[in-house]
Formats: structure tokens, C-alpha cells, sequence
């Protein structure tokens, strides 16, 4: 009795942390921002955080240690983050226009499929939807 407890029991806990990665991320963006948000990301980040996201001299902006599956972060948290200090040598220094795109980019290098509804700025930076990255 006790061994099928235990094995229930991981299952159980198997079946959560699948759970937490199956779910499919929200269309919060278009393909047109997210082709556009590559160039501004170029342009702008990639001194700092890696020409894949990787990092370097600025942290990771993809995977687990960017937004892992327990991590708490929001899309509104990590925009408000970009739009007030990046880029760090002209923290602000982008249009609203580049900041939403350049988010679009990082949604869509995270895992997030883009949809008909274009990231809006002022939504962004009120959104609670948890940024979880879909990268292994």
C-alpha cells in the first residue's frame, strides 16, 4: 500500500511539472513586431545580452534562468524593465514603438506564438500574463 502511495505520489508530481510547461503561451503579438523587434534588438541589446539571447555582459533573455517555470515573472515586470533601463547606455531611449517590438522579439525567441493582436505599450507594461519560457 504504502509503495502504490509513493508511486502515485511522484506521478502526481511528474504530472504538475508537465503541466507547468504544457500549457500553450497567449498570441500577445504580431510576426510583423517580432520581425521588426529583431532589428532593434540588434541594433540596441545584443552589445549586452548575446546575439541569441544568451547573455553576456547582460543577463539571459531566453530559458529557464530567464524565465523559468517557477520564476514569477510577468510580462508587465520584464517590460517596464526594458522600457525604463535599456538600453543601459540611454536607459529610455527608444520609442515605444521599439520597445514593443523589441519585447515581441523576445516573446517570440521564448517560445510565444504570435497572433492578429499587436503588443501595445501601455498594456505591456500593466500585463500580468506569466512569462514563462517554452526554451529548454
Amino acid at each position: 500500500m504504502i509503495r502504490l502511495v509513493s508511486v502515485l505520489t511522484i506521478l502526481g508530481f511528474v504530472g504538475l511539472a508537465a503541466g507547468a510547461n504544457a500549457a500553450t503561451p497567449a498570441a500577445l503579438y504580431t510576426p510583423s513586431q517580432a520581425t521588426a523587434g529583431a532589428t532593434v534588438y540588434t541594433q540596441n541589446c545584443a552589445g549586452c545580452h548575446g546575439g541569441a539571447l544568451q547573455g553576456g555582459v547582460g543577463p539571459a533573455l531566453t530559458g529557464a534562468n530567464f524565465a523559468g517555470p517557477f520564476s514569477q515573472t510577468t510580462v508587465g515586470t520584464v517590460f517596464s524593465i526594458i522600457s525604463s533601463q535599456m538600453p543601459a547606455d540611454r536607459p529610455g531611449g527608444l520609442s515605444h514603438t521599439e520597445y514593443e517590438n523589441v519585447m515581441a522579439y523576445i516573446l517570440s525567441q521564448n517560445g510565444y506564438s504570435a497572433g492578429s493582436s499587436a503588443l501595445d505599450y501601455n498594456a505591456s507594461l500593466a500585463s500580468t500574463v506569466p512569462l514563462v519560457s517554452q526554451v529548454k
